[in-house]
């Protein structure tokens, strides 16, 4: 049988290779393009103002670059309680790995129900868990409790008695200092303050009787004897602060460690995911990165990124119903 010529003078079997091989090209052109990533610097925002995250990040990307091949390169958005720069990746980002997101998981699983904002859970993924807190509990040493167990007794006895300052209203303090009353059984007076230094001078100045933070605001008050050690916020004790207790050592069934860690637009590739997770995996075991994090009370607490977004889908559930029992869900 002779073959059918097409008007342009090619043959049927000729035409139909072609389309074929466009087909097969155009399947396999996306696995390509992803394969070759990093294809270009990796941007990593960090939505606080320049300190401890920031400087913690950079020490990790010049490790992240050995590994991956590309420059990282840290620029710092700070605004609106770090939703500013949440913003800019949530939305403005492409999702394709090159423009990350350093935070405390808060922007994601609380900003987002307690104000209306451009983006919300659903616009960012999770990549990878770099660090797990640790949060404490600080007491003046006046106040009429030592240690958790007094401080739920007096607490129990006196109802609203207990002052505990936060870094703001619907901050993340004041969150678990709301939270951690619920699992007490108890009931707090809460005085916001304009972040977390000044909440920390009121509990040494004794204006407060508890404070809720970051172990980098409060432990030196501790070791200044200034302030008493209540407690920490992890499920296990953090090893850079291992002489203080959990909530649960405390007879309290209560554990909110604020993690920290890396987080993509949503829409980025499942490999490109993985890829970035496992370099950032290999880069906390660098000396320069363990040295830094143990100077700055960073407990290292690597989870990947399916354990990681799991975590993120159970803390929005917690928040967005703890927001709206005590009256800031929007």
């Amino acid at each position: 049988m002779s073959e059918i010529v097409t008007t342009g003078g090619m043959t049927r079997r000729k035409l139909l290779g072609v389309a074929a091989g466009a087909a097969a090209a155009s399947v396999l052109a996306p696995h390509v393009a992803r394969a070759a990533f990093p294809s270009e610097p990796i941007t990593v925002i960090v939505p606080y103002a320049p300190g401890t995250t920031d400087q913690l990040v950079r020490i990790l990307g010049q490790q992240m670059e050995k590994i991956l091949g590309k420059p990282v390169v840290v620029e710092t958005k700070p605004g609106a309680g770090g939703t500013v720069g949440a913003t800019l990746v949530a939305k403005n980002a492409k999702p394709d790995g090159h423009t990350l997101l350093f935070a405390v998981t808060s922007v994601l699983s609380v900003a987002p129900h307690e104000n209306k904002l451009p983006y919300g859970f659903a616009d960012l993924r999770g990549v990878a868990q770099i660090t797990s807190g640790p949060n404490m509990v600080g007491a003046n040493p006046n106040a009429p409790f030592k240690d958790l167990r007094s401080l739920v007794a007096y607490a129990k006895a006196n109802p609203e008695k207990v002052v505990y300052g936060s870094a703001g209203t619907g901050s993340s303090t004041h969150l678990a200092g709301e939270a951690f009353a619920r699992a007490a059984g108890i009931k707090m007076t809460h005085i916001p303050f304009q972040g977390v230094t000044p909440s920390v001078t009121a509990a040494v100045g004794g204006t407060v009787q508890l404070v809720f933070g970051f172990a980098q605001a409060i432990w030196p008050q501790v070791e200044g004897k200034r302030l008493l050690a209540i407690a920490q916020f992890g499920e296990k004790r953090a090893k850079v602060i291992p002489d203080v207790p959990t909530f649960r050592e405390g007879g309290v069934n209560f554990a909110m460690p604020p993690r920290v860690g890396f987080l993509a637009p949503a829409k980025t590739p499942d490999d490109v995911v993985e890829k970035i997770a496992a370099a950032a995996k290999e880069a906390i075991g660098a000396p320069d990165f363990v040295a830094f994090a143990e100077r700055a009370l960073a407990e290292v607490d690597y989870v990947g990124p399916a354990a990681f977004q799991r975590g993120l889908v159970e803390e929005d559930k917690t928040f967005s119903t703890l927001l709206r029992e005590i009256g800031l869900a929007k």
